[in-house]
């Protein structure tokens, strides 16, 4: 399992709107510089995230997008659900597979994987896109060294 450039994408998409504050449009062409993302991805990933609910676009001149919920509390684990699908490190532990296995109660790698998963979502759960951000916010800083 590897989660995927879009989702990564996403999550600096979403950090960077926090890091604007205000109810000003940011276009995906600012977003996608500011972030270094390419710009082919962004008008893409834009429309996943308003679909979410998340942020909303205007077309046009002014235009651009802008969040409508508060993107400081969502987790990282939201956005890569969102973008991504479900989190597995393994298909074993995928719904169909827990159906499915010939080895099921008797595979001892079948634990290691859920609590090793279990330990990765918590991770992902708690990692919040405001966090992040203070957290860009301040390598930025020190970066500058203001």
């Amino acid at each position: 399992m590897a989660i995927t450039k879009k989702a990564e994408y996403a999550v600096l998409i979403l950090m960077d709107l926090v890091l604007q504050l205000g109810d000003e449009f940011s276009t995906a062409q600012e977003i996608a510089e500011r972030q270094r993302i390419p710009q082919t991805f962004t008008p893409q990933i834009i429309a996943i995230l308003t679909r979410a609910g998340w942020i909303e676009g205007v077309r046009g001149p002014g235009g651009g997008v802008r969040p409508v919920v508060d993107l400081s509390s969502l987790s990282v684990l939201d956005v890569i659900e969102t973008v991504d699908g479900p989190v597995v490190i393994t298909r074993c532990l995928t719904e169909e597979a827990q159906m499915t296995c010939e080895n099921r109660g008797q595979c001892p790698l079948c634990k290691l994987w859920a609590e090793a998963q279990e330990a990765m979502l918590k991770v992902l759960r708690e990692a919040t896109i405001g966090k992040l951000a203070e957290e860009k916010q301040r390598l930025m800083l020190a970066k500058t060294g203001t």
